[in-house]
């Protein structure tokens, strides 16, 4: 009715310089005529819902079977290393294990941060003064998986995003101890995170970028999130390969290029030769703050 309309002003001013507003209509509804699930859908915004057997879905609620098959690999990968491979693959119980390099992960924050302080707490390996940072800021995971860093400590609000929420609390796989239950769990892609504006302190990415439909709306979204100032805690895999699981891999001068065209700058970052994917030949790590 919008593109009859502005057609029926167009034929009666008879102006040829709206004619490309007439394309651009027909543009627009050839777009919005075109089928939202399917394998071409958009698939950035699917979010799993239900266990193992369950489906990807759009936000009508349609299924959007290309996501179904990654999200239901990466779902039976977290399901068999927490359930059933964990003493064979990492050496030991998951929540142990896995909870050990997340506690690692939020020690190396205070490290990037240069929060002084005296000998860490034994139980934690965390300084009172790392702790008392986290507890005054509200902090976001995306990509948190079903064991999120944040959940190692105390802060003012904690949420962890992810598609695979559902499936995370269906197949039972939440750790039981640490701060777990004091972090709000949303189902929801990093695309299009359904939190307001600034807030939060600081947002993490633990090597989830390159597994992500569009880095850079994650990256755009992850800058909406921040209060000014803020900080991006991100580690990203460093690889040429790519793979339904892995569809946007990062290269050092991509991923840096990226994170400035969308607004940060790093405070502190490294590059090593560690890595968590076969493929890979190193890890970025970075503190990054929020410019604009």
């Amino acid at each position: 009715m919008l593109k009859d309309h502005v057609k029926n002003v167009m034929y009666r001013a008879m102006r040829p310089g709206l004619l490309d507003v007439n394309r651009r209509l027909e543009r627009l509804e050839a777009a919005l005529s075109t089928p939202s699930s399917g394998p071409h859908a958009p698939s950035g915004f699917a979010c799993w819902r239900g266990g193992l057997s369950g489906h990807a879905i759009d936000a009508a609620g349609r299924e959007v079977p290309a996501m179904t098959a990654k999200y239901r690999d990466e779902l039976a990968f977290w399901q068999d290393c927490v359930k059933k491979s964990a003493e064979r693959t990492i050496g030991g119980k998951f929540d142990q294990v896995y909870g050990g390099w997340q506690k690692d992960r939020i020690r190396e924050l205070g490290r990037f941060l240069s929060l002084p302080g005296p000998q860490p707490q034994p139980e934690t390996g965390f300084t009172p003064e790392l702790l008392a940072w986290c507890r005054d800021r509200s902090a976001v995971e995306i990509g948190a998986g079903p064991y999120p860093s944040i959940a190692t400590v105390q802060w003012r609000r904690a949420v962890a995003v992810d598609p695979l929420a559902d499936g995370y609390t269906a197949e039972d796989l939440l750790p039981k101890d640490v701060h777990c239950d004091q972090v709000t769990y949303l189902s929801s892609p990093g695309e299009a995170v359904p939190l307001p504006s600034g807030f939060a302190d600081i947002v993490v990415l633990e090597n989830c970028l390159d597994h992500v439909d569009d880095p850079r709306a994650v990256v755009r979204e992850c800058n909406r999130l921040l209060t000014p100032g803020g900080f991006m805690w991100l580690l990203v895999d460093l690889m040429e390969y790519k793979d339904h699981m892995h569809p946007n891999p990062f290269n050092e001068a991509r991923l840096r290029d990226l994170l400035r065209s969308e607004g940060f700058e790093p405070v502190k970052d490294r590059i090593s030769d560690h890595k968590s994917h076969p493929q890979a030949y190193g890890e970025y790590r970075g503190l990054l703050r929020k410019v604009r």
